[in-house]
């Protein structure tokens, strides 16, 4: 089979640059297709991080005043 080299440049969906993020090269097993996989960019890790934070946070504080209103009930 003849052989393609091939130079592309990857880019995250929020514009940031990706090229020096590949995490594993190699050929899938059945086929032998070439392949590689891509870290995400690290503004998207952030990003992502935060609103878990946030939304972890919310739910937490959210289920806290429930626990309290629960116990509250409970005494009187």
């Amino acid at each position: 089979m003849p052989a393609l080299e091939l130079e592309f440049e990857v880019y995250c969906t929020c514009g940031e640059g990706l090229c020096n993020q590949v995490t594993e090269e190699g050929k899938t097993p059945n086929r032998e297709m070439p392949y590689i996989t891509v870290a995400p960019c690290k503004h998207c890790l952030e990003r992502a991080r935060e609103e878990g934070h946030e939304k972890g946070h919310d739910e937490g504080y959210d289920q806290g005043c429930l626990d309290t209103e629960k116990q509250q009930e409970k005494r009187t």
